[in-house]
Parts: C-alpha cells; structure tokens; sequence
C-alpha cells in the first residue's frame, strides 16, 4: 500500500496556529479556531473554509452569535450544518457550551440542548452518524461529585493544558464517558453501555465513524500516551473485547490524526511518548484488525502533530501542524501552514483485495 503526496500553494493563506478543530461537508473542509502563534499567543474563533474546486483556504465572512475565541474544539458536520463543542480559553478557562453554524447562511447560533451536556473540557473528539453526534474523552475541570483520581498530576503537558486562574479551586482530569446529541431534537442523552471494555479516560486521540462503529485510537491518559485501539457499536451499545490485533501496531502517540476511508481507519502523524514528531501513515482494517503500515511517495510532509485532517472526493487533506517540541517552554517550537494532499486509491483497492 503506498500514497503519493501532493503540495499545493496555500503558504500565507493561515497564520501558525494550534488547537484548531476541523470537519468535512460536502466539497468543503472547514477549520475553526485555535491559538495564533504570532506576536501575540491568543486564541482565534475565525472559521476557515478549504475549497475543494479552488485548492485554497479562505475565512468565512460569518454572523450571528458567534463563538468566543478558544482552543481544543469539537467541529462536527451533520448535512449542511456544522456543530461546535467545548474547547479552552486560558483567559476564562474550558466551555460547555454548543453552537451551530449555517453553511449555507454563514450564521452561527447558541444550540440550548434539552438534557445533561457533557461537562467543560477540551481536547475531546465528536463525530456524527446520520443524525447523532457522538463525543467521548476529553480534559477539563471534574464536578464534585466524580472520584479524581490524579489531582497531583502534573499540568504542564499540552494535553492537559494551563490552569485558568479563575479556576484553580478544581479538581481536573481526564473523562472516558460518552455522549450523544442528537440535531434533529436538540437533546442530549448517555447510551448505556452494555458490556466492558471502555477506553481508560484519555485527551488528544482520535474518534472515527465507521459504519455504525465508533473507533478510537491513542491519546494520552494519566499513565502516558496510548496506542491501544477501542470499537464501540452503536446499535448494540457493547465495546468489542474479542479484538484479536494483528500486524504491528505504530508506536503510543497523541495530538495525531485519523480519518476513515471504507471500513479503515487511516492514521496520520502525532507525537510520541518522547515528545518525538511522526511522519508515518497507518491504516487499522476494522474487518480484520490488522494494523498495515503505508509506504508514503511524492512531496512528503515532515513529522507533525495537532494537524488537521478531512477526505472529500476520493482524496485525504492536510494542513498546518507543530513539531520541534521544547520541554522546557512546554510547547513547540515549529508552526505549519501547508497543505498536502494524496488520493486514497491505493486504500480503497486494498479494501476489495483483502
């Protein structure tokens, strides 16, 4: 199995930033967010569209009520609607709130859910199918009520992010529960899961929908980085324990990317448990769980974390990203603005040939 990259000009389109959160509708890849590293560290809540048609990235002129600025989202796409969830600010702190945004009118809108939201957190992940998002994991302040089990962890990695000083009496962690939302009746509710086998709580992973199934891969919990893999059916409610994993699996990372193509989930880039910078491809067959490394040709991206990743049309796209992590600044050092592209040809033909 082998990709080839392509480069295209998009250079100067984006400031450097991080903590962005990005979805795909249609011919349109949107990427909402995150903190700018230019002179100033601050978070944005600009909303930048890719066109498929013009290989470009664009800001949306949006109105509305629009978000406040803040990192470490949810951007999720149901139709012609984009739905965004939680996320940071080190200004106020971690959100809760839910917002809808009109692809077709660029209005943004405060979504009042009926039912118990997830609590404040950010680095969780959120994917739809058909009607019902989905969202599991993710760092934030715990509510009283929860045991805390690691409130002398440290705080200075990225995963768990800075403390608000407005919010220095909490407790925090990680969370492994699971939500669903549901657009066509603005409800939230919590499946009950059926069976063992939830994922340890975790942050900075990656959630697909693959068919009816929920896959989740890597992300940090309070012990390290992970590359363990979790399969939640959503008809059933029940984790597969029964996985037999075959092929060899990429090393514990976190702040990578995934996306699905056919019943694969394909695995690009993060950071490793020694704060190292990928620039592997991974695919995961969720028929045969067998890990499959990807031979990469072309112009290849260098090793890259906290990039955002969509597919549209038959073909997987890139941009942005950090590398060069500083321990002692606690943050990286080396901010992306390109975009890559490759076909996903050669996955989907492995798929008929497996």
């Amino acid at each position: 199995m082998e990709i080839i990259w392509e480069k295209i000009d998009s250079d100067g389109c984006v400031s450097p930033q991080e903590g962005q959160c990005s979805c795909v509708t249609e011919n349109s890849m949107y990427m909402f967010g995150g903190v700018l590293h230019t002179d100033d560290l601050t978070e944005t809540n600009d909303l930048l569209r890719f066109s498929f048609d013009k290989k470009r990235w664009e800001k949306v002129a949006v109105r509305g009520d629009h978000p406040p600025p803040r990192a470490g989202s949810s951007l999720v796409a149901v139709g012609g609607s984009l739905y965004l969830f939680g996320g940071i600010s080190h200004a106020t702190g971690w959100f809760d709130d839910l917002y809808k945004f009109d692809t077709e009118t660029n209005i943004w809108s405060v979504v009042k859910g009926e039912g118990t939201s997830p609590s404040p957190r950010d680095k969780l992940q959120g994917v739809a199918i058909g009607q019902l998002i989905y969202y599991f994991g993710g760092f934030g302040p715990k509510s009283s009520g929860l045991e805390e089990e690691d409130e002398d962890e440290e705080w200075e990695d990225e995963e768990n992010g800075d403390l608000p000083t407005d919010q220095d009496g909490a407790d925090f962690g990680w969370f492994n529960d699971l939500y669903v939302f549901d657009t066509a009746s603005d409800k939230w509710s919590q499946p009950m899961q059926m069976n063992l086998g939830v994922p340890t709580a975790r942050a900075a992973h990656t959630m697909c929908a693959i068919g009816n199934q929920l896959v989740i891969f890597g992300g940090k919990d309070m012990e390290a980085r992970q590359n363990d893999i979790h399969i939640f059916n959503t008809e059933t409610k029940k984790w597969n324990t029964e996985m037999k994993i075959r092929g060899q699996k990429p090393e514990a990372r976190s702040f990578h990317s995934a996306v699905s193509v056919g019943n694969k989930l394909v695995v690009i880039g993060g950071r490793g448990t020694q704060n190292q910078h990928f620039a592997d491809v991974h695919v995961f067959d969720c028929e045969s769980y067998t890990w499959s490394g990807v031979k990469q040709g072309g112009v290849v991206p260098e090793g890259r974390s906290q990039q955002a990743l969509g597919v549209m049309e038959g073909t997987v796209i890139m941009y942005g990203g950090t590398a060069n992590f500083c321990p002692e600044l606690n943050a990286c050092l080396k901010f992306f603005t390109d975009t890559f592209l490759f076909n996903t040809d050669s996955i989907t033909k492995s798929l008929s040939q497996s």
